[in-house]
């Protein structure tokens, strides 16, 4: 169970080509059977649909509830927050997505994982990289694939069910991935770059332009003096509507929040809680089971490591006899005591140092050997008195410089030999200077090493806020519910209160937050399923806050919306006012005019020169990126003529192309072949999903349950 148990906890791991956060507590059941993912034909009982059919809100369910106890076993957690849950929510539907429309996709192309492939996998020539890990000696870094056959051969012979349950999982698990891998792989091949789009990607880079030119950017004229009528406004939506349709739902939320965070009276009463049970606590004969009632967790029999115990209240725990009692500890917003209830050994040492990390400017004799007088000029001002932390801040090069230097407790084994061995020998204070592969350490042993484990029961309490301060705050958010029956109403009240409104300008369907505020999925599910204006009840978020939203504004995949658009409608309305009047005052300067200086002068700008201008880089002098210019001036093979006015991204502009130079011959783009189809091929590996959604119409309703 314990290689098992490695596995599942380094195989958290996102199948990449799919883009799916599958750890391997989300099993996948169906890959031989869709049918039993689908039932219910009433919409209320539907969690969404796959090219037509339904999918039951039981079966969803229950498929989460199985993946949701898989988590918790994985974790070791018996209650999971409303972030976790809705991440396993996220992967459970992903899992659903994938087991129907990819498997679909499998069988009609005929992919499968044979048993010689998954036996390759296991342990033959192409092994998992998950199994090559939790099978290599820690001590010697060695990978033996016997070992892999001896555990599967006792597991199987063996009578632990629970063990081949787990590995039947990780099977499925590679077969899953391995037939991703198969097709993305075959999308990826069907790909590829034309000799013309290569040669067009060379000539776009090669080919330049000396070109003059003199702009009027839009950014001269203020908007406040372009007046944007609402008629306007539409008129100008109405005619490029579809540059406005929504690309996925979302709504628009002004809430307010209380705060019933706990008062001075409710930290005071857990406090006399907290010294009140350790004569408690320490009378107790059973440990686990005082625990268990009286904390706000559960007992962990497992005997722990130094290091995943409190800093403060680690020296005591490893230092006193069964039965001692420490504590009140307050720490993190709760008070917690600590009973040392067992001690036993570990089978490899835990250490503890601190380093300073020089690493060499290079990779001759020359850049150690100063690398090595730099460590060790460094130690001798420690061995005067200076801080080590202080010197670790100031010359570290690695991450441990921001914390002293301080590498925390690590097992043996876990640092590269020199180190481990150095620190493994020597003693508490001891100082000294070490070179490994990384560089050269200044190395200060803070602690011994030690093997003890402790086994402590821990009670602790968390300060939250009592029943007379959520009903205070609940009682004030019920009387502004009651008298804001629409959003006028609403901010009438915000108004006269004097509240602070906030505005979630973007909330999914999915979302489990508001701007903010975390463990928000009610006010999530409460604007999906709202209309616009309404005001909701009082809703609570996260522990300690409640909420009062108005709906104001409805965005709907597919539509274009005024009202959603109006901002990204005035804009762009203002910028082409901007265009057509700066476009006229050009192509008057240009009237009768030959010459680039001459317009110049007439508009009062500076003719700006553009040594080596190409299609592929959009940024202009001066002016900032405008692609339209820059394909403009490609597209241009008149030389010495005055053109314009063009209406570009940012500016309008008058230009001279004085000098094209070709770009140099080439007969071979086999490089810019390779680029473009790279390119295509990462792009179809991470998107093929989404686009798979979008062919088989994929509906989600999980909005409306959860």
């Amino acid at each position: 169970m314990a290689i098992l148990t490695k596995i599942r906890n380094r195989s958290g791991l996102a199948i990449g080509a799919v883009g799916l956060a599958l750890g391997l507590f989300v099993v996948s059941d169906a890959l031989n059977s869709n049918s039993a993912l689908f039932g219910g034909s009433s919409q209320q009982n539907n969690v969404g649909e796959i090219d037509g059919e339904s999918i039951g809100i039981k079966q969803f369910d229950d498929k989460l509830q199985y993946n949701l106890e898989n988590f918790k076993k994985r974790t070791q957690q018996e209650n999971l927050d409303e972030a976790t849950q809705g991440q396993v929510r996220d992967q459970t539907w992903n899992q659903m997505l994938n087991d129907f429309m990819l498997t679909k996709e499998y069988d009609q192309l005929g992919l499968i994982v044979g048993e010689e492939e998954l036996s390759d996998i296991i342990y033959g020539n192409n092994i998992h990289a998950q199994i090559k890990q939790s099978f290599t000696d820690p001590k010697t870094g060695v990978f033996d694939v016997n070992n892999v056959k001896r555990y599967l051969k006792q597991m199987t012979e063996g009578t632990d069910e629970a063990a081949k349950a787990q590995w039947k999982e990780f099977e499925d698990f590679l077969v899953t991935e391995s037939l991703q891998r198969k097709y993305s792989s075959l999308l990826k091949k069907g790909l590829y770059a034309t000799s013309l789009e290569a040669k067009n990607l060379y000539t776009g880079r090669t080919q330049s332009s000396e070109v003059n030119f003199v702009a009027l950017a839009y950014s001269t004229i203020a908007d406040s003096t372009v007046v944007a009528e609402e008629g306007d406004l539409k008129s100008y939506f109405k005619k490029n509507m579809e540059k406005y349709k929504e690309r996925e739902n979302s709504r628009k939320l002004e809430f307010v929040v209380w705060d019933f965070a706990p008062t001075t009276e409710d930290s005071a009463v857990v406090q006399k809680w907290a010294f009140d049970q350790v004569a408690q606590f320490q009378a107790s004969e059973n440990d686990t089971a005082y625990v268990d009632v009286n904390s706000d967790s559960k007992f962990i029999a497992a005997a722990r490591k130094r290091s995943e115990y409190p800093e403060s209240v680690q020296n005591r725990l490893f230092t006193e006899p069964v039965g001692t009692v420490i504590g009140p500890i307050f720490e993190g917003g709760k008070y917690s005591i600590y009973k040392v209830s067992g001690i036993s050994e570990d089978s490899v040492y835990s250490m503890r140092a601190s380093h300073i990390l020089i690493r060499p400017e290079g990779a001759t004799d020359a850049d150690t050997l100063n690398a090595t007088k730099k460590a060790n000029d460094i130690l001798a001002r420690i061995r005067k008195g200076e801080n080590f932390a202080t010197l670790a801040g100031e010359f570290g090069t690695d991450g441990t410089k921001d914390r002293g230097g301080d590498l925390g407790w690590f097992p043996e084994g876990q640092m590269v030999k020199e180190f481990n061995d150095a620190v493994k020998n020597g003693k508490k204070g001891d100082q000294f200077v070490l070179k490994t592969q990384f560089g050269v350490h200044v190395i200060k042993i803070t602690e011994d090493k030690t093997k003890k484990l402790v086994c402590a029961g821990v009670l602790e309490r968390s300060i939250e806020a009592s029943e007379k301060t959520s009903s205070a705050a609940y009682s004030d958010a019920s009387q502004f519910a009651a008298t804001s029956r629409n959003s006028e109403d609403f901010n009438k009240n915000v108004e006269e209160k004097k509240m602070l409104k906030r505005v979630a300008e973007f909330v999914r369907e999915t979302d489990n937050f508001l701007p903010g505020y975390s463990e928000a999925r009610e006010a999530v599910r409460w604007a999906f399923n709202a209309k616009n204006g309404d005001v909701s009840e009082v809703m609570t978020v996260g522990k300690d806050k409640y909420v009062i939203a108005t709906l104001t504004l409805i965005r709907e995949k597919g539509k274009a919306n005024f009202e959603a658009a109006k901002d990204r409608v005035t804009t762009d309305y203002r910028k082409d006012m901007k265009a057509e009047k700066l476009m006229e005052q050009l192509k008057t300067a240009m009237d009768g005019t030959t010459t680039l200086d001459a317009v110049s002068r007439k508009i009062n700008q500076t003719v700006t020169p553009i040594a080596a201008q190409t299609f592929e880089n959009g940024s202009i002098p001066y002016v900032g990126y405008d692609n339209s210019f820059a394909g403009t001036i490609a597209g241009t093979t008149s030389i010495n003529k005055l053109s314009g006015p063009v209406k570009g991204d940012a500016a309008v502009y008058a230009y001279q192309v004085s000098k094209i130079v070709p770009a140099p011959a080439m007969t071979d783009f086999s490089q810019q072949k390779t680029e473009l189809s790279s390119a295509l091929q990462q792009r179809v590996e991470y998107g093929y999903f989404e686009i798979l959604k979008e062919l088989k119409n994929v509906k989600d309703n999980r909005f409306l349950f959860y």
